[in-house]
């Protein structure tokens, strides 16, 4: 009887240690450290913090861009869903020639295909959550920075 109460001990034990084990792996595994802060005098600022890199593969990318007062891109057009999460100051997207203007809290989308150009104000730089899905248009984007 004292045997079957040491092996049930043991064997709860091994359970209990293997959770533990196995919940400090995969909270480890799945928390990527940001990548480097990318820099651009007329651009802003770029931090990839989800990537095909540090995901393992190409499902979704994400970033944290900063964009500079009285910023505007050439319009341009997006293979990608991306969802814009703004942050901090105000952000404006124009799509389709709709121009959205985005404060602190609100989100914002494209589909692929849209013509998107994204501005800002005099106000002061906007700090904007970009999420690509899937994630080539955000590695793109990163790719370009790096090149610069």
């Amino acid at each position: 009887m004292q045997h079957r109460l040491v092996v049930r001990l043991a064997v709860a034990l091994l359970f209990v240690f293997g959770c533990a084990t196995s919940f400090v792996v995969g909270r480890t595994t799945q928390v990527p450290s940001p990548g480097p802060q990318l820099t651009s005098a007329t651009r802003g600022g770029l931090r990839m913090l989800l990537d095909k890199k540090s995901l393992g593969g190409p499902e979704v990318s994400v970033g944290e861009r900063t964009y500079p007062a009285n910023y505007e891109s050439a319009e341009h057009t997006h293979q990608s869903i991306e969802i814009l999460f703004v942050l901090s100051g105000e952000f404006q997207h124009a799509i389709n020639g709709q121009t959205h203007v985005l404060t602190a809290g609100m989100v914002g989308y494209v589909k692929p295909g849209d013509k998107v150009q994204h501005k800002t104000g005099s106000k002061g730089p906007a700090k904007v959550l970009m999420i690509w899905v899937p994630g080539a248009d955000g590695d793109r984007l990163a790719e370009d920075w790096r090149a610069q």
